[in-house]
């Protein structure tokens, strides 16, 4: 019999690898009536495999890591996103903008707040601190001080440096990893005896830069730290030896300070005897640095954008790399409903809450938009769409191949919509596919059988109680078209595709809306009866989703609120968004009933 002595490569399990080196050595004269089983040698294999195997998966990792879209390791990601020149997003101050009056003594015709004069706000139990980043001169108008000032949370913290040009290997680290650089003040003393100073900006754009510019270039390095590089005297200023470099900043505690609306004054300026701070809203855009997975996402784009506004792609990541912002949709004025030549239409789902702030929205526009965008193209930004999907759930499962209640397992199935949300839906153009998560559904919970999924689409309008008005709800996904063709006397609330939650109309309360052969109607529950309200409060096209409210005047609904929330069927079991539309299924919204398979009686089916 032929022995095959070849040597094997392409086997890097343990035991696989262990097998071709007995399969190597019984091809040799030498070992081929040899006991490889035996103790002695079993363990020289063994460990032969070992390291085999160890350097396999070693090389297989350091290659990874080689890759922006297979690297795990933080540091690795950091190396290689700045070979893109993509310097990571820190941590964010929590930012509050509102209007600080002053009570002043001695009438001077101006006071100037310092950079870095201190507020306090508190938020569950915690107390914040609160700083004006840069310095603000307010002037008396008629006796009163009273301006505008934006404040951001953290604490301040200075850092200093003597440069040592002798000294090949020194860094300018900024020791503290939740630092946020959009606070990072630098300046320059010429020496411990010359206290001139020089004022240093972040570099931004290496084309405008000269020998003369004052400019300092930031890295995120080991440990999730910071570092502080200067020009060599071609692309930005060097420092000299004996410079001394000191470095202000707010440590930020991220997220955790948003949603504070008020502040207290607690520091000291001179003629200030009072200082009341008015929040215009709530302070918002705190978030934790940026995440490897964003890094890996934000970074090629970044780099493709060039760090200017021009295509769709662009704007997208300028504003992913903002902290505020979660989720981008950019569209032309070509594209707009109805079409605004000469406009980008921008909307964003922000990190916290459903909508930006007009600040926020402001702050997007005059300090990452407009800096880069083309001078011609004006941008607006719009709030997102919400669509809401509300999911019923029914789940057959067989109690006796699980040790867990209906209720445990009923919270996993409700769990798993939820992830389904936050993984693949409830951000820009993604959408709801039925299958998939009936798919993830099923396997659950191995005693699960079966499922069987309504979703039903769902809007929210604001209206204005007691006035006629026109509204438009566009669902932009096909209606079940059941009803169309039903004569108009069909009974009032029966098999209807659109639905509504009660208000109160002419003074009729449990009114509702229904859709009736292209036309919505309003009925009242009257008893166990249904009575018209009005047979022809609308209209709807069941091809583009699009519901038309003609002088609609509701004066209350029954859960005491001003939104109208239309639920329609949708034709197509995916549900699919449009421009600034995002589909998300809240907590709320998911129902699931548990059957038991084995309560079925075969008998009765």
């Amino acid at each position: 019999m032929a022995i095959d002595n070849n040597l094997r490569v392409d086997e890097l399990s343990f035991e696989g690898i262990k097998t071709n080196f007995k399969r190597y050595l019984q091809a040799q004269d030498q070992f081929r009536d040899y006991n490889f089983d035996g103790a002695g040698m079993s363990v020289l294999l063994d460990m032969l495999a070992y390291n085999t195997y160890y350097n396999s998966f070693y090389l297989n990792m350091v290659a990874s890591e080689a890759f922006l879209t297979t690297a795990q390791k933080r540091n690795s990601v950091i190396n290689l996103a700045s070979s893109l020149n993509y310097v990571p997003r820190s941590t964010t101050s929590a930012s509050i903008t509102g209007t600080l009056l002053l009570t002043v003594a001695n009438a001077p015709t101006s006071v100037t707040i310092p950079e870095f004069t201190e507020f306090t706000g508190s938020i569950d139990g915690v107390s914040y601190k609160f700083l004006n980043v840069n310095s603000k001169t307010i002037f008396s108008s008629a006796g009163v001080f009273s301006d505008s000032i934006t404040l951001k949370e953290g604490t301040l913290i200075t850092t200093r440096y003597t440069v040592v040009s002798a000294d090949a290997d020194q860094r300018f680290l900024i020791p503290n990893s939740r630092i946020d650089t959009t606070t990072l003040n630098v300046t320059v003393l010429n020496s411990a005896v010359d206290s001139t100073t020089r004022t240093f900006t972040p570099s931004e754009n290496l084309v405008e830069l000269d020998s003369t510019s004052l400019v300092y270039f930031i890295q995120e390095t080991e440990d999730g730290l910071y570092e502080l590089k200067f020009g060599d005297d071609i692309f930005g200023t060097a420092l000299d030896n004996g410079n001394i470099l000191v470095i202000r900043y707010l440590v930020s505690n991220g997220a955790l300070a948003n949603d504070i609306n008020a502040l207290t004054y607690s520091d000291t300026i001179t003629n200030v005897t009072a200082a009341t701070f008015t929040a215009a809203d709530p302070a918002t855009g705190g978030s934790a640095r940026e995440t490897v997975a964003q890094i890996k996402f934000n970074a090629p784009k970044s780099y493709e954008a060039q760090n200017r506004a021009v295509t769709a792609e662009d704007y997208k990541a300028l504003l992913l790399s903002q902290a505020t912002v979660d989720s981008v949709v950019v569209w032309g004025g070509e594209d707009n409903d109805p079409p605004t030549y000469g406009k980008v239409f921008i909307a964003i789902k922000p990190t916290t809450g459903l909508v930006l702030t007009a600040t926020e929205k402001l702050n997007l526009i005059s300090s990452v938009i407009n800096p880069k965008k083309i001078l011609t193209v004006q941008t607006e930004i719009v709030d997102p769409e919400y669509m809401y999907i509300k999911i019923e759930a029914t789940i057959k499962y067989d109690a006796k191949k699980t040790s867990l209640s209906s209720d445990t397992i009923s919270n996993l199935v409700s769990d798993t919509i939820k992830a389904y949300n936050d993984s693949d839906i409830d951000k820009f153009g993604t959408y709801f596919r039925y299958s998939k998560l009936s798919r993830l559904i099923d396997v659950s919970e191995r005693s699960i059988l079966s499922n069987v999924l309504i979703a039903e689409m769902q809007k929210e309008i604001d209206v204005q109680l007691g006035v006629g008005t026109r509204y438009e709800i566009s669902f932009s996904n096909a209606i079940d078209d059941a009803t169309d063709g039903r004569p108009t006397t069909q009974s009032f609330g029966v098999g209807n595709k659109i639905t509504s939650n009660a208000f109160t109309l002419g003074g009729f309360s449990n009114c509702f809306l229904e859709d009736n052969n292209g036309i919505i109607r309003i009925y009242r529950e009257l008893g166990v009866e249904n009575v018209a309200v009005s047979v022809n409060a609308g209209s709807i096209n069941y091809v583009t989703g699009k519901i038309i409210l003609t002088n609609f005047a509701p004066t209350a609904f029954n859960d005491g609120g001003t939104t109208l929330k239309i639920t329609a069927t949708p034709q197509d079991k995916d549900i699919l968004p449009l421009r600034n539309q995002i589909i998300s299924i809240r907590d709320a919204d998911i129902s699931i009933t548990m059957v038991d398979d084995n309560s079925i009686s075969l008998v009765s089916r």
